[in-house]
């Protein structure tokens, strides 16, 4: 790709595309740019699911990208109970902070009367819709190549096989051509105490290895 210095790089995800506490504004998206030359907006945002990257399509400047990174699936693939309310966060305001509060209480008291073996579990946003979220974000994208990012791993084990279910969606919806599937939950679960701050938020060698991972599909496919 030619003209690196003028290609308009938007990332979307959640916490560990914002950078989370210790990487913000030095997270992927920023590693990334920086090697090419390109232009980067980064949209990550706080426990984003692909119903917030519904909502950042509406952006004229994320329509518009040249190349569009999704990774969205943390959120998405968490367990809740049937029936659970669902607030957006982004856009945010503040009704809907107030009423996340209310959510999240509502949530704890479940959790402690057992509320979840009576009426069953569901995904935050169930894999059906998932797919859905993310094939309407790349036929809503005009840029020429969408890079579908791994949900990275988690520390809480019993999160691994939802988390791959959501992965291997991704590929299922890259092509190899234009939407591109970055694989890095199995790098990443290989020293996973040194690849995260804590539970959930990648490190510095985190963010260093899944930076290396999209540049070598990058170069491998010579854009």
């Amino acid at each position: 790709m030619k003209n690196k210095s003028r290609v308009r790089y938007v990332a979307l995800g959640g916490c560990n595309t914002k950078g989370a506490i210790n990487n913000i504004g030095n997270s992927y998206p920023e590693r990334i740019a920086a090697s090419k030359g390109w232009e980067v907006t980064n949209y990550g945002y706080t426990m984003s699911s692909t119903r917030e990257g519904l909502q950042f399509m509406k952006l004229e400047s994320v329509q518009n990208a040249d190349i569009l990174s999704i990774q969205y699936g943390g959120v998405d693939s968490w367990l809740t109970f049937k029936g659970s309310p669902f607030v957006l966060y982004y856009p945010n305001s503040g009704w809907r902070k107030y009423a996340r509060k209310i959510v999240k209480k509502l949530k704890k008291y479940a959790r402690k009367i057992h509320w979840h073996k009576l009426v069953g579990e569901i995904n935050v946003v169930p894999i059906e819709e998932y797919i859905s979220n993310i094939q309407a974000m790349i036929a809503q994208s005009n840029a020429k190549y969408v890079l579908l990012i791994d949900t990275y791993p988690n520390l809480d084990k019993t999160r691994e096989p939802r988390i791959l279910k959501y992965n291997q969606a991704l590929k299922d919806l890259a092509d190899g051509k234009r939407v591109i599937y970055i694989e890095n939950y199995l790098e990443l679960d290989k020293d996973i105490s040194e690849n995260f701050d804590d539970s959930t938020h990648l490190s510095n060698q985190g963010q260093q290895i899944l930076t290396e991972l999209i540049l070598t599909k990058l170069n491998e496919l010579k854009i």
